[in-house]
């Protein structure tokens, strides 16, 4: 069935994720990839130490580690559309009070802010939503969601002339004030569950054809009694599954976040190479995440995911010893494509196995227990980088540390088999050899994906 909001027969789910991608450039490309400018300008008018810049950095990735369960309750228990108005009337409130920030307390203060909303109106809550409305063409669909952080990050120097031109309050006002009327406007198509309008995931079979609804291109399998039987968050907390995706989802972060905020610094090290040098790698590095997001999601879509990821972990894990090893401009910007396609494809294709695997019953509790596994690896990379470029005067030993263990990803993503409900495994025991189709009881989920 069709929404009347669907005139042209689209699915209404795809209007879900284009909303879900205008609001992560946002907030990617006017709060995050552009922190680095209003540094540059605070650092200048204030001189304040860069010490208290990466206090306030790993400070907001502790808070989203920490928030993380409470935010994936709080998704559960209210409706998302909720959580992403608060989320988003937050960032923006945050970015107008950031325009009068006086002194470091204030600074810290708008900034932790700022991350909050951000972090409830964000990527988390979009991909509950997301996940709810797909499930065929899942990864492809957290794919083209994702990739509004990617081109969020060609709004960063955008930000760079606003603040030149204008000045960095005005510019922190308009932001706040873009995000509150582009992001409210864009929060009320954010339907929790297809049923909601009459409709099911991707569009729905047809109903008495024995084919999917036009667009889906696969074919209906035959209902199951158990098939929509979803893990619980306790029950999911109780799997290795759920603790090897988190591994492998955090594991890379370390190379993420020790690039985030020494990737300018380090290039600048090797000799002959400029801000600018390090500016236009990380440009290639975001245009190779967005063509991560959009071909491995629909390649995660028809080949197993987990077979891409292995390669993702081979892709961070290689970038962080290239960027080590870095002495030309060749390495860095091989470095820049391979960590920018493991970048785009591992978030979103981690993100639709979750979801494979436990269901979206109940995954914005999982997302946000795992968000505090993954928390843990993103505060420990930059610590790591930075403290090993103190002990041993560069940044080699650094990044070599990171990137070996991003490579541990690979065993993450081994171990990161389909899981089963306990209580199912045990009813399936009981059954006897004549009734063996019904061992699926213990795969509660579509099957694939795995």
């Amino acid at each position: 069935m069709r929404s009347r909001l669907n005139p042209r027969n689209i699915f209404f789910g795809w209007y879900i994720v284009a909303a879900g991608m205008v609001i992560n450039m946002l907030i990617g490309g006017l709060v995050f990839h552009s922190f680095s400018f209003y540094v540059a300008e605070l650092k200048a008018e204030y001189l304040w130490s860069a010490s208290l810049f990466a206090f306030a950095f790993t400070l907001t990735r502790v808070e989203s580690g920490v928030l993380g369960p409470i935010q994936g309750w709080l998704i559960d228990r209210f409706s998302p559309k909720t959580m992403i108005r608060w989320g988003v009337a937050l960032t923006a409130v945050g970015m107008l009070a950031f325009s009068q920030l006086w002194d470091p307390g204030s600074f810290i203060g708008f900034y932790f802010l700022v991350s909050i909303g951000a972090s409830v109106g964000g990527f988390m809550t979009i991909s509950v939503v997301t996940v709810t409305w797909f499930e065929r063409l899942r990864s492809r669909a957290l794919g083209f969601m994702a990739m509004g952080f990617g081109l969020g990050g060609f709004f960063a120097p955008v930000v760079g002339v606003l603040i030149d031109a204008v000045g960095w309050r005005w510019t922190a006002f308009g932001t706040g004030a873009v995000l509150m009327v582009v992001g409210l406007a864009l929060s009320s198509l954010f339907v929790r569950h297809p049923r909601d309008m009459g409709m099911e995931p991707d569009g729905g079979p047809a109903r008495g054809t024995g084919r999917d609804a036009p667009g889906t291109g696969s074919a209906a399998r035959p209902e199951h009694a158990y098939r929509h039987r979803d893990f619980t968050a306790r029950e999911a907390l109780r799997t290795r599954s759920f603790w090897a995706l988190a591994l492998a989802h955090g594991a890379p972060l370390m190379v993420v976040s020790g690039m985030m905020v020494y990737f300018a610094t380090r290039v600048q090290e090797i000799e002959g190479l400029s801000a600018a040098d390090a500016g236009f790698a990380w440009l290639v590095m975001s245009a190779c995440q967005l063509v991560g997001q959009l071909t491995m999601g629909y390649l995660g879509d028809v080949i197993s995911k987990r077979l891409i990821l292995h390669f993702c972990m081979l892709g961070h894990g290689a970038a962080g010893v290239l960027l080590g090893i870095a002495d030309s401009y060749l390495l860095v910007m091989l470095c820049s494509v391979v960590n920018g396609l493991a970048w785009g494809a591992r978030g979103p294709l981690i993100t639709a196995l979750r979801a494979d695997y436990f269901g979206p019953s109940s995954f914005g509790q999982i997302m946000g227990w795992s968000s505090t596994v993954m928390m843990l690896f993103m505060v420990a990379g930059s610590l790591i980088v930075g403290t090993l470029r103190d002990v041993s005067g560069d940044f080699m030993l650094g990044f070599l540390v990171v990137g070996i263990g991003a490579g541990s990803g690979l065993l993450w993503v081994a171990m990161a088999t389909r899981p089963r409900l306990a209580q199912a495994v045990a009813a399936a025991r009981r059954l006897t050899p004549s009734s063996a189709q019904l061992i699926a009881v213990s795969r509660p989920n579509r099957p694939g994906g795995a």
